[in-house]
């Protein structure tokens, strides 16, 4: 999947002139059917297809973000709109707040997997401070497109030859950390991952009574971890390593996150979702 193709510049305003949400799903739909991947489908279409979404539940995101889409069955590829709206506009998000940058999608009915990784994909850049700021200052509808292409360039979804695997143990204890990694494997491509519900030290040694006077100071309050366990190409650990850590930040001054990667001697079947 090339974004820079799926993102035309066509597809991309630098201001956007509404005030109410129904108004903005219909200029994104303009936006969308302005791209060649859009086929046949109209703008009543797109805009019917992200308006069914929307009823399903809103994709106002949170801090200022909408991610309306749709899949429609004309859709001969995928399209990507985006735009800035610095007046802001009610979506109904998660938060309450208004939002300012509107990224919508638009793709082929049957491509559900690709979609998911789409979606992921435009959620993470979208959740970065430093990405929403450059976008929201953007000059140009040129310097919107590459600022969005920037942030999304460190992962890539690339067909992968059969190669040797290797077991990637993960122990995060923040809960955003942990979706963020998550919706991040989703936009990789990783066929699968097995979460498991963990305990700390700390907390199970407050339980102990000799230590009951340290409950604070070991941590009892803190969320509960999580052990993540996945299999990578062994040529992808160091890429996948560096993406996570432009997440959590780096490992090795970071409380709270842990990554081991193990030799496999063999692998039978697969961690993929039934």
């Amino acid at each position: 999947m090339k974004i820079s193709s799926i993102l035309d510049i066509s597809g991309c305003r630098k201001k956007l002139a509404s005030s109410n949400k129904e108004e903005t799903l219909r200029i994104m739909a303009e936006l969308l059917a302005k791209n060649p991947a859009s086929g046949t489908e109209t703008v009543d279409t797109l805009l019917a297809g992200m308006k069914s979404r929307e009823d399903l539940g809103s994709t106002g995101m949170g801090n200022g973000i909408a991610i309306p889409h749709c899949r429609l069955e004309g859709m001969k590829d995928f399209a990507l709109a985006l735009t800035v709206c610095n007046k802001g506009i009610s979506w109904e998000s998660i938060d309450g707040r208004s939002v300012h940058i509107i990224c919508a999608i638009a793709g082929p009915l049957e491509a559900t997997d690709e979609h998911l990784r789409l979606l992921a994909g435009a959620a993470r850049v979208l959740s970065k401070g430093k990405a929403r700021y450059e976008l929201l200052n953007s000059e140009t509808d040129f310097s919107l497109r590459e600022t969005f292409l920037y942030h999304l360039s460190p992962v890539t979804t690339k067909q992968r030859k059969a190669s040797r695997k290797k077991l990637l143990l993960m122990v995060l204890q923040e809960e955003k950390a942990y979706n963020d990694v998550m919706e991040l494997f989703l936009e990789m491509g990783i066929e699968g991952a097995v979460t498991i519900n963990s305990d700390m030290m700390g907390p199970m040694l407050s339980n102990v009574p000799i230590f009951a006077g340290f409950m604070d100071v070991l941590g009892r309050s803190r969320p509960e971890p999580r052990l993540l366990l996945t299999l990578i190409p062994e040529e992808e650990v160091g890429n996948t390593v560096s993406a996570v850590e432009d997440i959590t930040g780096d490992l090795d001054n970071h409380r709270g996150a842990c990554i081991i990667v193990l030799d496999t001697i063999s692998i039978r079947g697969s961690l993929e979702t039934l």
